[in-house]
């Protein structure tokens, strides 16, 4: 059998496309956390961007029908793709903002000596870290205030340190200079002592009581890295919606996601529209062509993890550049190698609008329309706070993890190489026996299984085997929508029918999923986002199994050309939505 050569330029722009996009992509939400924006304004970002997806995805393919301009569409669209994601390297950090909340200490005078005493309230090893590196005669001065109900305790202190005069209205207000290097650790304590204090002009060193005396105090020192040990840095990134949008940085950050994001989505609907094109009556030949776009990721996304770990040693932050670097280059290779693909088609529009709404109304086509959003809004949880989740979990078991982002490219290549290929290679095989409509129903079934799952972890390295599932979760599922999608458009609206269903994944499902995944993140935590949305998932695929019986019992599917019965839950087109057959000569191998 020849290789079919028609098809090997498609083969090599999925491979090169998503290849290009696997080194920023990805790693998008953690950058802009380094970058200074909260979950929830991450969350933000990508409730915004499959809304902006859903309009580009709808419009693009709508007009390439229209005016037969598939080609320019496709090519500026990798154009735009490319110089938005090189575009993000270049917006600046948010700013920090003043942290106005003090630390709270515990002030305990005593003899020998007085102490400032903070008690974390969390086992942090960042903190421990903080202690350790702390070097001979690292002195700091803070201003405490010490108020509250226990005026007798207040009174008995200023009377041993000669300072009566000063204490006014239960309140003893002084500044204390200590230094960290003597300190003292008693889990999950800590004791600083006061070396001398100044107070009302007068200034007292060594001060001590006679019997122990503890009292509750705030206080605000010029060290800022002493004042992140103690859970109150001077300085934070934006926490509300109001302050993150005053600031143009993040502005400018969205400006370019949104651009980068409109380019790739375009450009995945034209790349999947013209491979069906290409494959004509040989649709379920797709995963064949598109697994290739899941080699190219799978390769590039460890590389990127590898280069980003080597090029951030000894550094604070991780040092993003090899990653916008190699994302421009391949995606430049993959513009010119877009240009050999044979885009454009000779048949004439032969649709109406009237047809095209007849046939998004038909309920197996609403309910699967409903599915692919489902799919969405986990699959925008996914995309948005894994490797969130995965940090934190991360740093949890083990604070000086030092192979962060080596892990994070390795799930995202068990799930290209493990997962999404050998799935995608058997996904026609796998559609044809089952069928789209079952195919979806474990599609949703197996993403609540890998959510719990998730819940579950302690070890960071456990996420490697889960990832299989994404086979499931990714590879079958977007085989399903793309084959279902050009089999019943009708002919000469295969883009637009790939807008609708991909509008409804990446744009409404995807959308819903960023805001429900950052409110939830911030408020439950990580974990608990996975666990609700795994348990959601389970619900509805049961939920999508009993509709569709209903549905066959309410309107049986007819039977294929042939006489034949279709698959369950396949949904053979008209004669006259039929898709025109491929040129491609006999006994090729696609």
């Amino acid at each position: 059998m020849k290789i079919n050569m028609k098809l090997l330029p498609m083969k090599a722009h999925y491979f090169l496309m998503f290849a290009g996009t696997a080194p920023v992509l990805p790693f998008l939400p953690v950058y802009a956390r380094q970058q200074g924006i909260s979950p929830a304004g991450i969350g933000l970002i990508y409730t915004i961007l499959p809304f902006v997806g859903l309009f580009a995805k709808a419009a693009s393919g709508a007009l390439a029908d229209l005016l037969r301009i598939h080609r320019g569409v496709f090519l500026s669209a990798i154009a735009v793709c490319t110089l938005g994601f090189f575009s993000v390297y270049f917006t600046p950090p948010i700013p920090q903002t003043p942290n106005k909340v003090p630390a709270k200490v515990t002030l305990d005078c005593s003899s020998p000596s007085t102490y400032i005493k903070f008690c974390s309230s969390k086992e942090k090893c960042r903190q421990n870290d903080f202690i350790n590196g702390i070097k001979d005669n690292y002195t700091t001065t803070c201003k405490v205030d010490c108020a509250g109900d226990d005026t007798e305790t207040i009174k008995s202190v200023c009377a041993a340190w000669n300072l009566s005069t000063s204490c006014e209205d239960s309140e003893l207000n002084f500044t204390a200079t200590t230094n960290l290097f003597y300190n003292e650790q008693v889990h999950p304590c800590t004791f600083f002592p006061i070396s001398n204090i100044t107070a009302s002009g007068m200034e007292l060193a060594d001060p001590t009581c006679p019997d122990l005396t503890s009292l509750n105090c705030t206080l605000v020192c010029n060290d800022g890295r002493f004042m992140s040990f103690m859970e109150a840095p001077l300085t934070v990134p934006p926490t509300t919606y109001q302050e993150l949008l005053s600031y143009h940085q993040f502005w400018l950050y969205l400006l370019c996601v949104i651009i980068a994001w409109s380019g790739l989505g375009i450009s995945v609907v034209m790349s999947d529209t013209v491979c069906f094109q290409l494959l004509g009556e040989k649709g379920n030949k797709y995963g064949e062509q598109r697994l290739f776009g899941s080699l190219g990721w799978g390769t590039l996304v460890v590389i990127t993890g590898l280069l980003i770990d080597y090029s951030s040693q000894g550094q604070v932050q991780k040092d993003y550049t090899s990653a916008f670097v190699l994302s421009l280059a391949v995606l430049f290779i993959d513009l010119v190698a877009a240009t050999r693909l044979q885009i454009e088609g000779n048949e004439k529009k032969s649709w109406t609008a009237g047809a095209m709404a007849r046939l998004i109304c038909e309920p197996q086509i609403v309910l699967f329309v409903v599915c692919c959003v489902v799919v969405g809004i986990s699959t925008g949880i996914l995309w948005t706070f894994l490797l969130m989740l995965v940090e934190d979990i991360a740093f949890e078991w083990d604070c000086h993890f030092q192979a962060m982002k080596l892990l994070q490219g390795l799930i995202m290549g068990v799930q290209c190489f493990g997962g999404e290929l050998p799935f995608f290679f058997i996904s026609g095989w796998f559609i044809k026996k089952l069928g789209h409509v079952h195919s979806m129903s474990l599609v949703i079934g197996m993403f609540g299984i890998r959510y719990i799952l998730y819940y579950t972890i302690v070890n960071p390295w456990v996420f490697l085997p889960i990832e299989l599932l994404n086979g499931f979760t990714f590879g079958i599922f977007y085989a399903t929508m793309t084959s279902y999608a050009s089999q019943v458009a009708p002919s000469g609206t295969e883009a637009t029918m790939q807008g609708i269903v991909g509008a409804s994944f990446e744009g409404i499902g995807i959308a819903v999923g960023g805001f429900v995944g950052g409110s939830l993140f911030f408020t439950v935590g990580g974990s608990r986002t996975f666990l609700y949305t795994g348990i959601f998932n389970l619900f509805f695929a049961v939920l999508h199994i009993i509709l569709q019986i209903l549905l066959k019992r309410l309107r049986p599917q007819s039977a294929s050309a042939g006489g034949s019965p279709t698959p369950v839950g396949y949904m053979v087109p008209s004669e006259s939505m039929k898709p025109v057959a491929a040129t491609d000569g006999e006994g090729e191998e696609d």
